[in-house]
Formats: C-alpha cells, structure tokens, sequence
C-alpha cells in the first residue's frame, strides 16, 4: 500500500457498484484507492446476478434497451481485462401461470414491439422436468453475472495494482474538508457502502429501504445442466454440473445475514410448484438489498460538500442497470461542465 499519497478517488465499498465505478475511472486514467472490509450481509457476494430484459409481471422492457447492450458489453469487456469468464449469456424460460398470463404475453409480443424480447412461445407441457401446464416463453438477451467470481478477480486486480485497503471505514478518521482519511488524500470521495448508506452520515437522509433476500443452491441429480434459466414466482439458474441458483425471497424486516425458516420454506414451496424432478438442497445464503422506494438509484454529490458522492440503490436489477449507470457517473466525476443524466440523481431529495 502506498501512503501519503494523494489519489483522484477514494472509493468506500467493493461490491457490485464500487467494483464498477472503480474500473470505469481506471480506465479513464484516474488514480482510485478503494477501502473495502469483506460484510457478511454484503448484496452483491450472496446476489444470483440474474440479467432479465423484462418484466414478468406486466411484460415490458425492464430497462431500456441501451442498458441492455451496455450491460454485456461492459461484462465482456471486463473479462478480457481479468481473464476470467463470469459473464454466461443463456435465454429465459418463462412459464406461465394462467391462460390468462399467456395471452398477455401474446398480445404483448404481436402489438406492443415485445418481439425484440420474446424469442417464441412453447406449447403446453414441452418440458417433462417442468410443470409447464400453462405453456411457457423463451425470452432472450438474458443471463447471469457470476458476481462472486467477478468481484473475486476484480479484488485481486485491485490488490495487485495497491489500489485497496482491506479495512472497515470508519468515519472518525475522515476529514470532510480536505478529503482525507488517515493518510490518504483525494480530490473526491464516493460511497459505494449498499444498505449500510444508513449509517453514513452524509446520506442517512436518503429514503433507502433495504430488503433482505434469501437464496438457495440446489442439486438436480436427474439433469445435468438445464440450457436455459426459468421464471415462474422465483428463478432457477443453472449453474451446470447438476447444480442451480434458486431465489429470492423479499423481506423488509428481518436485515440480518441469517436465513429464516420462512424464506427457506418459501423457496421450497415455489420450487415445488415449478420442478417435475426431485432435488437437494445443498445451502443457502441471505443478503441485503440497497432498494429504494422509487425504484431510482441513490447516485450524485452532496449538496454541501461537493466532493463527496454516492453510488448506491442499484436495487433488484443492479447487474442489468450498473454498467450503464457507472459509465454515466465516472464521466460525470470528472467532467468540468455539468453532467445531464438519462436517470435521476440524489438532487431529487435536495
């Protein structure tokens, strides 16, 4: 570690939103200096990384469709950077609940441009390990981040380059006025500190409302590897070698890292109405959302000290929207000139 050293970033936080932000300012020839403590309850080191372009419910774009693109794009890019795979591009079964959930969809798809997004529809009962009475949907431009390999490699190019401090920030040390935290200076600080924004001084007026969610790894001995991932109530990812990612849960009172007998058996109850085959589960893991009520990220800079900013709420489609978010920031951090965003910042709060 380098001290005494004055850096462009301080960077408080290496999860999915700080390990982005992070690698964008590097790349724009910026110094950053992340301080990061491994947390238990940490969103992105227990999250399933699904990439979904649609909304299940009503389908709709989830995200317009520039997010989409920027998304793999920024993904594959970055494994190259770190010689790793973390990004596994696979199309979305969506099994129906009800004739009614069909049609929808088939309007959607023939009237509404869905078309872009939906592959085709399946007839009723084309998957035997499935209960697909109600017939299905492939959509594609799907997939999943592996976000625990992504942040792994990603920590270890941090560390290798002297761009991390492993230790838990703690505010008593920071100075507000010169940006300074121990030893270290910068013109600018960014906290990328998830549900934990609550306990920042600077941003604990932010209107955060995390949620917890549970997830599940199970074995399906009787299928090697499903090719595609299903939606139906929860989602079920494969993750090959017989094995799946199966959640989440939502829960906005219990913000612990433990799993609860309710959300383990919720999981269980809906897998139950999915799976045809037997299965085994092998663990589980619970982790907290940085949700906000608005469903808009927490991104900007103080309203009175204008070098210290945040990069939070990505919410339950972070992995889809962060690329495009980080890029639109760290432009943002170092431009002279003020920034028009696509999407609202924290001045809606100011």
């Amino acid at each position: 570690m380098c001290h005494n050293k004055k850096f462009d970033f301080i960077i408080v936080g290496q999860g999915l939103a700080g390990t982005l932000l992070a690698h964008d300012l590097i790349e724009l020839e910026k110094s950053v200096i992340i301080i990061d403590t491994h947390l238990k309850a940490s969103a992105s080191r227990v999250a399933a990384g699904l990439i979904n372009p649609v909304s299940m419910k009503r389908c709709i774009p989830a995200m317009p469709s520039n997010y989409l693109t920027t998304a793999f794009n920024r993904y594959s890019d970055l494994e190259d950077k770190l010689n790793s795979r973390f990004l596994f591009k696979k199309p979305l079964l969506r099994l129906f609940d009800s004739f009614e959930t069909k049609d929808l969809w088939i309007d959607k798809y023939e009237n509404k441009h869905m078309d872009l997004y939906i592959d085709n529809f399946c007839k009723e009962n084309t998957f035997p390990l499935l209960k697909d009475e109600f017939s299905s949907a492939l959509v594609k431009h799907a997939g999943y981040l592996d976000l625990k390999e992504f942040l792994a490699v990603s920590r270890e190019y941090f560390k290798d380059n002297n761009m991390l401090l492993e230790k838990k920030f703690n505010f008593s040390e920071f100075n507000k006025n010169y940006i300074s935290y121990k030893n270290l200076k910068a013109e600018k600080i960014i906290f990328c500190d998830g549900f934990r924004i609550k306990e920042n001084p600077y941003f604990d007026y932010l209107p955060i409302a995390p949620t917890k969610g549970e997830l599940m790894q199970i074995k399906i001995p009787s299928i090697e590897n499903f090719d595609k991932i299903i939606s139906k109530g929860i989602y079920i990812i494969p993750n090959g070698d017989y094995m799946y990612t199966v959640g989440a849960t939502y829960n906005r009172d219990d913000l612990t890292e433990n799993l609860t007998k309710d959300g383990q058996q919720s999981l269980k109850d809906k897998l139950d109405e999915v799976l045809n085959v037997e299965y085994k589960v092998i663990s589980s893991v619970a982790g907290v959302r940085p949700t906000v009520k608005d469903r808009e990220p927490l991104i900007g800079m103080h309203n009175e000290f204008n070098n210290i900013g945040v990069f939070n709420g990505l919410g339950a489609r972070g992995v889809l929207n962060a690329p495009h978010f980080s890029n639109e920031f760290s432009k943002a951090l170092i431009s002279d000139s003020i920034y028009k965003f696509d999407f609202k910042t924290i001045d809606r709060f100011h």
